[in-house]
């Protein structure tokens, strides 16, 4: 079962400023990957297993669409059940 999260007024901000529509932060939260992030936050990022997922989904060219996000390093972070910030890691974030 997905969890249905809420975007902060910072995230949407944030999301606006850095160009990560909402769909594409939502996408990350249902097909990435995550870690703790401390003080109880956790960050998603997609993998190269979350590409796999989406082309089974929605068929081979979709994960194109997606792609540039996960090269650039998108990464959202939630705290239970609210989207707190999106943005670009400027190294990769799980390896």
């Amino acid at each position: 079962m997905q969890t249905c999260y809420r975007m902060t007024k910072h995230a949407h901000e944030r999301s606006t400023a850095r160009s990560i529509p909402p769909g594409i932060a939502q996408m990350i939260l249902d097909y990435g990957i995550s870690r703790e992030a401390g003080d109880g936050a956790r960050k998603f990022a997609l993998s190269g297993e979350s590409l796999s997922a989406l082309r089974r989904d929605f068929g081979r060219d979709f994960p194109k669409v997606v792609e540039s996000y996960r090269r650039r390093g998108a990464y959202v972070v939630v705290v239970a059940d609210k989207i707190i910030t999106v943005a670009f890691a400027d190294r990769p974030i799980f390896n």
